[in-house]
């Protein structure tokens, strides 16, 4: 009897010190999401501020607008939001002048305000066209205005397009990068029908082509079995590593080479 007592006492030290275990890694897993989460809040906040002092960002390429020297060679320009800022060519791209005109976190009501002072005063021959997911993202907000969204996305990338056609450019559209592995915090916040969406939009840019304008189906270079961003070439759930825009310039450069 005494044995079988001894017995049942280390069970149970066993079973609390498990228990004792478990609950410490769950408090050690909440406090690292609550912690990813308050810096997620803070950055959101820091940069929502500075839209407001700024809201179509007509300031981020206010010096360089002024300090451009002249040239004679014909000027590609990337333009859109993040996706393209982040967008480097290869250098040098002999006979081309190469701008960036991407600005993070932009929506395409953002970036449409911005093709005269950022994009057309370069007189551009030709203009790489990437944007719309920030728009998108906003699906998972505001579920009920997901028609909406979508049509405005469309709707101000065709003004985009046509506006740049009209100066004479030829445009690469880009399609929008499929979205990358969710991140399981982030994953509330979250909706499937944004990639949804993104289908929907890149369906609609294909239908833009003719003239002037061709499109880069950039999924066809970037997406796994699953249609999602490889994991080789994810920097984030949105954004691409260097891998990524390694492989897209493969294939941009050929196309650029190709216009006339």
């Amino acid at each position: 009897m005494a044995d079988e007592s001894i017995a049942r006492d280390r069970g149970r030290a066993r079973l609390w010190r498990t228990c004792a275990a478990i609950l410490a890694a769950l408090a050690l897993i909440s406090a690292a999401v609550n912690y990813q989460l308050a810096r997620v809040a803070l950055r959101y906040f820091d940069e929502t501020e500075a839209i407001r002092l700024d809201p179509l960002g007509l300031g981020f390429y206010a010096e360089e607008r002024s300090t451009i020297p002249p040239g004679h060679e014909p000027t590609v320009v990337l333009f859109g939001d993040s996706r393209a800022r982040m967008w480097s060519m290869p250098a040098p791209m002999p006979g081309y002048r190469i701008f960036n005109r991407g600005i993070g976190q932009q929506t395409t009501s953002q970036i449409v305000p911005r093709v005269g002072p950022d994009l057309l005063s370069l007189h551009p021959a030709v203009v790489v066209l990437e944007a719309g997911v920030n728009d998108l993202k906003a699906i998972a907000s505001f579920p009920e205005r997901r028609r909406e969204i979508v049509a405005r996305c469309e709707r101000n990338l065709e003004t985009i397009v046509d506006q740049c056609r009209d100066a004479g450019a030829n445009v690469v559209i880009v399609t929008v990068f499929d979205i990358g592995d969710i991140e399981l915090w982030r994953r509330p916040f979250w909706s499937n029908d944004i990639e949804k969406a993104v289908h929907e939009v890149n369906a609609f840019l294909r239908t833009l082509a003719g003239g002037k304008v061709v499109v880069f189906d950039a999924n066809r270079v970037l997406d796994d079995s699953r249609g999602k961003i490889q994991p080789a070439y994810q920097l984030d759930y949105l954004h691409l590593n260097t891998a990524g825009y390694t492989a897209l310039n493969r294939r941009l450069l050929p196309m650029l080479s190709a216009l006339p």
